[in-house]
């Protein structure tokens, strides 16, 4: 799924980052992401920063260590 949309409906963000609607909202109310109902809904559906989402995933990532870099050097190589 590529989207070039800065914000993301709950629906659209729950697949856009793999994570369940009550999580997205979760990390929202406690400012790991940013997200708020919208002011423009009726219903007063979730919105979601694209971008926020993103730096939550990488920051899940595990840090390449300076021996997984040298070995991926030498199996590009090999």
């Amino acid at each position: 799924m590529i989207t070039t949309t800065h914000w993301l409906k709950l629906k659209e963000a729950t697949k856009y980052g793999a994570i369940g609607k009550g999580r997205l909202i979760e990390l929202a109310r406690s400012g790991v992401i940013k997200g708020a109902p919208d002011p423009d809904s009726k219903r007063r559906d979730w919105i979601f920063d694209r971008l926020s989402i993103d730096s939550y995933r990488e920051s899940q990532m595990p840090a390449q260590t300076d021996r997984d870099f040298v070995l991926d050097i030498f199996k590009r190589s090999a």
